[in-house]
Formats: structure tokens, sequence, C-alpha cells
């Protein structure tokens, strides 16, 4: 079986960090070979694990992810390697995707489409909502990465009853054993200056509208002296959240990491993760801060909230007090502390990447068997 995915880049980020990780499981299995296609060839932070992993990475000449060419290099990988499933990651590359196996004209690959979050900018444009319909619904099977990303995307593009069957859900997964054997660092060795007092808050997500540092940052404001935050990530609002600490005089606290490949070592050797995000899907470094060992605290939205309720902390999003105070909750109380923390570790045992690979591979038989 000759799978496809197609992304619009590898650089850091939750659908590209699952994609690395699901691929090379995939060709675990003996009768799938699966191989990758991204539309851009900036900033493909993930590409060079794959590439030692033995994965084929094919990258379009367009470069730029919403050049119309992109469907043509789409149709012609399609045709050369007779792929017989193409599964799509993230808007636009779902498009072209659709687009561009309509223009085969001989057998045609089944579609998979795997969504990964509970809102876009897309669905505040309700004139798209009909082109949306068309779109997914030209595909064979719909993966939601969790119940509450299905439920929202139903609602937006108000599938008819027959067509309901096309979606289910299949959460993501990490590579769990990573994360708990990691080696810890010495705090001084991720900040200059630190001793083992300190404490340290991490959060690890692009800065984009959707994760909202700029809550966390300002909570800060409102924690004591030692606690010190990690923001590991890049992204366009990277400068404006760097100016944001800056006149909150927050520059000896707030330390900003950029991309790191050795996530797994940050998150054993910090005290608490946080997630402040406006909205999600299933957020991968949560799961990545529970499995390190660490307890959580994530904003009350869709996605998280479905993850870590009953496990972790839950703030009220865009709430930078509650935000503090779960915090400090957590660093302040031993006992509460130890109990979220043997609850996160459990809870991400259930999130293996080698499962989620498992039931991807059930999908694509069950298409290929219809």
């Amino acid at each position: 079986m000759k799978v496809l995915h197609v992304i619009n880049s590898l650089r850091a980020g939750g659908a590209e960090k699952l994609v690395e990780e699901l691929v090379p499981e995939l060709n675990r299995f003996k009768d799938i070979r699966a191989d990758v296609l991204i539309l851009s060839n900036q900033n493909n932070v993930f590409e060079r694990a794959l590439v030692e992993k033995g994965v084929n990475i094919k990258t379009s000449p367009a470069k730029d992810i919403y050049n119309l060419k992109n469907i043509h290099y789409l149709k012609s990988a399609i045709l050369e390697h007779d792929y017989d499933i193409v599964h799509a990651h993230l808007f636009p590359a779902f498009y072209w995707v659709s687009i561009g196996v309509r223009m085969v004209k001989r057998k045609k690959p089944k579609l998979v489409l795997t969504e990964h979050s509970t809102s876009n900018r897309r669905r505040k444009k309700k004139y798209l909502r009909t082109l949306e319909r068309f779109v997914y619904l030209s595909y064979d099977k719909i993966i939601s990465a969790s119940l509450p990303i299905q439920e929202s995307l139903i609602e937006w593009i108000r599938p008819k009853q027959e067509e309901i069957d096309k979606f289910i859900v299949i959460q993501n997964g990490i590579d769990v054993e990573k994360f708990i054997t990691a080696k810890p660092f010495s705090k001084q060795d991720i900040v200059g200056g630190l001793t083992e007092e300190s404490k340290l808050i991490c959060m690890v997500a692009r800065f984009t509208e959707a994760k909202d540092q700029a809550t966390l940052i300002k909570a800060m404001k409102r924690l004591p002296n030692n606690v010190h935050l990690l923001l590991v990530g890049d992204g366009p609002l990277k400068r404006i959240n760097q100016q944001l600490a800056a006149n909150l005089q927050l520059e000896e606290r707030v330390h900003f990491l950029g991309f790191r490949d050795d996530i797994p070592r940050i998150l054993k050797t910090v005290d608490v993760v946080v997630l402040s995000s406006n909205w999600e899907g299933l957020p991968l470094s949560l799961l990545e801060g529970m499995a390190a060992g660490k307890p959580v605290v994530g904003s009350n939205v869709p996605g998280v909230r479905e993850l870590i309720q009953g496990t972790g902390l839950i703030f009220e999003k865009g709430d930078d007090r509650d935000l503090a105070n779960k915090i400090e909750m957590l660093l302040e109380n031993e006992e509460i502390y130890m109990k979220t923390q043997q609850a996160c570790v459990k809870k991400a045992a259930e999130y293996s990447i080698k499962e989620t690979a498992k039931k991807y591979v059930e999908v694509y038989r069950n298409l290929l068997k219809d």
C-alpha cells in the first residue's frame, strides 16, 4: 500500500509534529510505504528527523504554499508513484489535494483528511461554508484529532445524514517513552543565572493568535520573583510578546528560547507545563508535558478542556489572574502538585503514537477494501 501525506511544511507545529511522529510508525507495517510531500522549503525543522528514519520527502518547487502550481505538482506525484491513499493535513494543502486528485484520469487514490483544530479564520466567513463543504466532502474519510474538533467541523459544514459516516475520531499520539526516559538538564544549563531553587514554567507553542502567550506573560507579573517562564517556539507574534515582556519589566524572568530539538529534556527539567491557547485541537505539547511527568495547566477551551479535565488544572481563557493562581497552587502546595503530576503521567500513557498509527492503518485498509 502506497500512502502519501501532504502538508504545508514541516515547521514547528502540532500537525507537523504529528506527521513527524506518525509516518515512521506507519512504515513499520510490512504492507505500507508512506511518503511525505511538503509545499514549502522554508523552516522545515522536522524534515531531518524524518529523513534519518528513512522517510521519502518530496518538496513542491512552487515554494509558496498558496501557489496554484502546487496542484499540478501534486497530480504529477500521484501519477508517478501510483499512490493508493493521499492523506492531507491543514489548509491550503487539503484544498490542493482535493483539486489535484480530481485531475487524475485513471484510478484515483482514496482521500483522507486529518482535521487538527476546533477553529480557524475561514469559519468566520459564512460565505465560505458552501465551498468548504464541497472540499471537505470530497474526502473519503475525515479524521478529527478529538471529539470537539469533529463536532465543530460538522457544525460548520453541515453534512447530510448519509455523509456522517465519513467522520471519525482518532486521537493524536506521541512517543511517550521518549519523554519518560529523557535526561533532565540542570536549570542553569537552560538559562544562565538560574539555580536549582528557581521554579520553571514552560510553554511550547508557535507564537500565533491561537496560542495566546500574552496571557501567560501577564500572569508572570503576579508570580514570585523566583518563578521563570520558558517560551519555546517561533512565529509571527514572537516580537510582540517580547515587547510585552519588556513593557512589564519581565525580561529577566521570561526567556524566549526559539525552536529547540531537545524539548523532552527541557520538559523533564521544568516544574509546570502550561498552554494558554485561545483555541486548540488535541494539544500535543500538553501531552508531552504530561508524559515527561509534569503537572499541566491549560485554558478552558475545547480540546484542552477534554484532555486535562480531572487530570491537570484549568483556567479561564485570557484570565491572567486565574492562570497565576493555578500555577501558584501547584508550586506552593506539594500535595496538589504530586496528585496532579501522577494523574498527568497516567493520562499520557493512553496516547501512544503506536496506537494512533494502528488506527490510521485500519482506516486505510478499510478504504481500499471498500
